[in-house]
Formats: structure tokens, sequence, C-alpha cells
């Protein structure tokens, strides 16, 4: 992988538009819920775990999750926000990748007022929002929480004045020199392009000489407020979004030196220690951590379970960031619907849920019922041996799983009564029927019990007698051998394994059935033609 494809463009402060708020600006509410352009509170759906809730900060022992990084103390930002008068003017933060309301004031017929509460708010980056919700101020709130912010309705940086605030005063200084130059910056571009249209190629050479310039300057600004402001928030926001250097390799035979190196060094920039981060613009943390699930790490559920670890791993104990990298690939693995990447949800139920390391859920029953279901899911993760079953045939002789597999086993719960199923069966039999000579086999459970109907199906359907067809012989008897194992929630459910009953497979769509087993059946070589992947199914049409 070449640097070129690792590396990419760094971001900074200052978002390219307006983020509208929801119509919730409680003073004092710890939670408010993210906001749709419509005003409508939103939030993830996590089927096992809470919404996240904003906090921070190391903290010493268990701590009170409601209020994580609020330090004790008040805070006090006395605004001044020339053009505006008598109205409300709200405070809110990033967290992640979505913005909240913290706290409300009215401002005098001055256009003055006050953000007052305790404890402290966390660190972060904030936004004074305007009155109809159409403009803002950023400002970083860290250690100094009692200071004075001017500034007028016109949204330029070159006239914010602040006073009481170390490091506010120097990200205004930073913000002020960012807006200079941005407006040079846009100025030779509109020159360059008028010097490109009229052709004039000197003039338009030593426009771009100029801006090349500007942009040294610029970042030399910037690296002179890093040396200069080591331990502020914007400099930790500046050095999580760097890229990571890779050195040159010493190895050339090595191909994945780069990748390996990048992979390995790619949290190297972000300083866990700074609570802040998690309030950074951009949703920094999130497109971060996104990146490196999605793009960074090989997507077999092997290395997705090792990369959620160690990104878990890098934040430290009982602060927002851990909480928040935890919830959030909780929900991310919940919500996807791509085969076998459960495994990554169970285990960080597993790992992190049901030994009490999610600290801050406390919902009891909630967490008993999400650990059953999880422990309940183990025997038949990908990967897994799958569990023996050993069931009877129309005769009452019985089969066992084991001795009935072949090079690659479709394993097949259904209901024979079930409309769905008696859709899906032709499916499996075309697939057996054309791959039965390759040693493919199918050992087919009429899982919920229905003996008779299932007699009668088999009666109606001898072209399904190449199939090992088995069923609980007894209404009354318990089922035998595993088959609660495979935790069966809906049928049918359709699971691959191969020769060696391993999984390789589960839950896997009838329409995606040929092409699965018969990519397994290309990679070990038991066919010599690379199969086509099937043509999606379209969306239904909503009405209206």
């Amino acid at each position: 992988m070449s640097k070129k494809i690792i590396q990419k463009t760094a971001l900074f402060l200052g978002l390219s538009a307006f983020l509208t708020f929801s119509a919730y600006a409680q003073k004092g509410t710890q939670a408010p819920k993210p906001a749709t352009s419509k005003g409508k509170p939103t939030a993830q759906k996590p089927a096992t775990t809470p919404p996240a809730a904003p906090s921070a900060t190391v903290q010493i022992g268990k701590p009170d999750y409601k209020n994580i990084g609020r330090l004790p103390g008040n805070y006090a930002i006395k605004v001044k926000l020339k053009g505006f008068k008598n109205t409300n003017i709200f405070l809110a933060d990033n967290f992640g990748d979505k913005q909240y309301f913290r706290d409300t004031c009215m401002l005098d017929a001055n256009g003055v007022g006050t953000f007052t509460g305790a404890p402290f708010l966390q660190r972060g980056m904030y936004m004074i929002v305007f009155p109809e919700l159409n403009g803002y101020y950023e400002l970083p709130i860290t250690n100094d929480q009692t200071f004075y912010f001017e500034g007028d309705t016109s949204m330029d940086e070159t006239k914010i004045v602040v006073t009481g605030s170390a490091e506010n005063e120097a990200f205004v200084a930073y913000q002020t020199n960012r807006a200079i130059n941005g407006r040079a910056r846009f100025n030779l571009d509109n020159q360059i392009k008028s010097a490109t249209a009229a052709g004039n190629t000197e003039l338009k050479a030593a426009l771009s000489v100029e801006k090349d310039s500007l942009d040294k300057r610029d970042f030399r600004y910037r690296e002179n407020y890093m040396t200069q402001n080591p331990n502020h928030l914007l400099t930790k926001i500046f050095k999580a979004f760097q890229n990571v250097k890779i050195p040159d390799n010493p190895n050339p035979a090595d191909s994945m030196y780069e990748y390996n190196y990048f992979r390995n060094h790619y949290w190297d920039n972000v300083d866990f220690n700074e609570s802040g981060l998690i309030r950074a613009p951009q949703g920094l943390l999130t497109m971060k951590l996104n990146d490196y699930i999605d793009k960074v790490t090989f997507q077999d559920y092997d290395s997705l379970t090792r990369a959620v670890d160690i990104a878990i791993g890098k934040t430290v104990p009982y602060t927002e960031i851990q909480k928040y990298f935890v919830q959030y690939l909780t929900n991310k693995f919940q919500d996807r619907k791509i085969m076998c990447q459960d495994n990554v949800t169970i285990h960080l139920i597993n790992k992190y849920y049901c030994t009490g390391d999610a600290w801050w859920y406390d919902d009891t029953a909630g967490k008993r019922k999400m650990c059953e279901e999880a422990k309940r899911a183990i025997p038949t993760m990908c990967g897994r041996i799958a569990p023996d079953l050993n069931l009877a045939d129309t005769a009452g002789k019985y089969h066992r799983l084991y001795e009935n597999m072949g090079k690659f086993t479709i394993v097949f719960f259904y209901d024979p009564t079930c409309g769905h199923c008696k859709e899906v069966i032709p499916v499996v039999n075309q697939v057996f029927q054309k791959h039965k000579n390759n040693g493919i086999k199918v050992y087919a459970i009429s899982s919920e019990g229905k003996y008779n109907e299932w007699m009668k199906m088999m009666r109606e359907r001898p072209e399904l007698h190449g199939w090992m067809n088995v069923c609980k012989t007894n209404q009354y008897y318990p089922w035998p051998y595993n088959r609660y194992d495979y935790n069966i929630q809906a049928n049918p459910t359709i699971i691959i394994i191969d020769e060696q009953g391993k999984i390789l497979g589960k839950k896997i769509d009838e329409h995606q059935l040929e092409f699965f087993l018969e990519s397994l059946m290309f990679e070990k070589g038991m066919i010599k033609t690379k199969p086509t992947p099937p043509v999606e199914k379209p969306e239904p049409k909503k009405e209206g």
C-alpha cells in the first residue's frame, strides 16, 4: 500500500456549513438528544446498549457516569454579541460526530448575557450559537471557564475579543490569522481563475507562487502555535488530524511494510489523555475510528475483533472516550448486515458488558438479557465447529450431522408450514442438484417439531430425498443433541460448514447461496469458473 493511498488530506477547524440543532436547550441537562435538520430529536438505535451521553476526563475509581469529566467548580462565560438584544443564545458542543445543546442564556438590551452553571463543563470545542441557529462562533472550553467573549452578528473572526482565558486568547489569534489568510487565498483563487480564462500564463504562474507562499506561511503559523502551546486543546486536535509518517522500507522485499507500519502506528498522534478530543470538530475521533475499522483493517471477523480491542485498549479507563468507543463500536457492528460480523458484536458484549467493564451501563435486566443472547450465539459464531445434531428421518432412523458432512454442507433449518420456507426450499435444492456430484450435501432439519406436517411434505416432495431430512419425531420429547445451540430465531436459516464442521457462513440469503457456495468451491479448486455475484434485489418502491 503506497503512502499516497494511506495519507489523507488534513482537515482543520471551521465547519463548511452550520449544522442545525434540535429545539432543545435545557440548562443543566446531561444528555440532550442529537437533531436532524428538521429539528426532530433522533438517535442511533441500539438494540442492546443505551444511546451515548456526553461525559469525559480521567477518573480514579468507578465514577458517576452521568458527570464524567465534569470537575468541581462553576463556569461563567460572559458573552456580548453586538446586533442581538433581548433574545436567547445557546452554548453547544461537538460530541462524537454530532452536536448538542448544553446551555442557554438571555442577552439583555446591550447584547450581554452569561452562561453559568456547575460543575465545570467537559473539555472540548464548543459553539456560541445565534438565536435563529443560523450562525455560531467556535471556542475551546478547557481549564479556564470564567472569561469574557465578544463578537457580532457578522461571524467575522477578526472582530472577536476574549479576556480571562489564555487558551481562548491564543485561539482567537489563530482564528484571526486563519481568517485573514483565508480571505487572501480566496482573492488569489479568483485572480488565478481570471488569469487562466484570459490565457495570461505569466500572471497565473506569479499568482500561484504567491498562493504557495501564503500556504507555507499558514503552515508555519500553525506549527509555531503547536510549539508554543503544546498543552492546548487545539494543538492536540491538530496532532490527531496529522498523518502518520511512514519511514523508508528497510526491507524492499516486504511489500506489506508500509501498510503494517501505518496500521500499527495509526493511533500514535491521538492523545487519549486529552478528553476534549471527543468534542473535536468534524467528528474527529468518530472519523478516525471508522477509517481504522472500515479502511485500515481487513474485513474478516478475526481481524475486526482484534481491531476493536486495539482501539478500545488505547482509551483511558473510566473516561468518556472509552465509553463512546465501546458503545459506538457495539452499535456499529450490531447494525451491520454483513455475514459473520456479528462475531464482533458478540465479542464486544461478552468482553465489556457482561464482565462489568461497561461501567456506565447500569440496566441490570437489560444486561442480563443481552448477555444471555450473546451467550446463546457463541456456539454458532463463524469459525467455530458447528454443534453436532442427531435426529431421525422419516423411517425413524437417527442420523448425526457429523457423519453426513460433504466437502461443504448446507445445514438448513426450516418450518414445513412456513410460506417463505416453501419458496426457499427449491432454491436450496437447485444448488444441491447442481453441485451434489462435487460433494455438496444438505442436512435439513424441520426445526419446529411439526412431525405430521413434515411427513406430509416429504411424501409430496420426492425430489428432496437426496437431502438428509430429519425431524424431532415425538412432540413430547425434548430436542436431542445440541439443537438449542443453534439459537434459531427465524425460519428458514441457512448455515454452511466445511468437511471438518467449521462454520463458514450463516444466515445466508437464498439469493446469495449459490454465489457464496461456489466462491468457496472456486477457492478450493473444486470448480474452475469464478462465480459472478448475483444482481442485488431492487429496494421496493415506497408509496408516495
